[in-house]
Formats: C-alpha cells, sequence, structure tokens
C-alpha cells in the first residue's frame, strides 16, 4: 500500500511541475499566463482538499470499525 501512495504522490508531483513548467513556456501573454496559473494552482488546492477528506473518511471508518472490536490492518 505503501508503494500505491508514493507512486501516487510521485505522479502528483510530477502533474503539478509539468503543468507549471508547460505554462511558463506556453507561448502566451502574460496576464493570460499569470490568470492560467493562478487557475491551475486553485484545481490542485482543490484535488488537495478532497483527497484529503477522502483518506479522512476512509480513517474515520477504520477508527469506528476498530471501536466496535475489529482487527487492526494496514491503513497505509
Amino acid at each position: 500500500m505503501r508503494q500505491i501512495g508514493r507512486f501516487l504522490m510521485g505522479l502528483l508531483i510530477g502533474w503539478v511541475v509539468g503543468s507549471l513548467v508547460g505554462l511558463l513556456l506556453a507561448p502566451a501573454p502574460g496576464p493570460s499566463t499569470q490568470q492560467r496559473i493562478v487557475q491551475a494552482y486553485q484545481k490542485f488546492l482543490n484535488d488537495i482538499r478532497e483527497a484529503a477528506l477522502a483518506r479522512r473518511r476512509e480513517l474515520e471508518q477504520e477508527l469506528e470499525r476498530l471501536r466496535k472490536g475489529g482487527s487492526i490492518q494496514s491503513v497505509l
């Protein structure tokens, strides 16, 4: 499970870096490029928030299961 998490984190970081480099090197006027960067940043933050909420829900479900007497599973 850790390998999947590391892979996804690498994929996310690669996406962010690639997007920013692509935006910065694109032949577009300054204000247009700035707007695109801001939009990409906002999308990135929203994606992170959604991923964090999904993970929180998973952990809360696991905690509830453990409180009901379940056994510990690999959460990470």
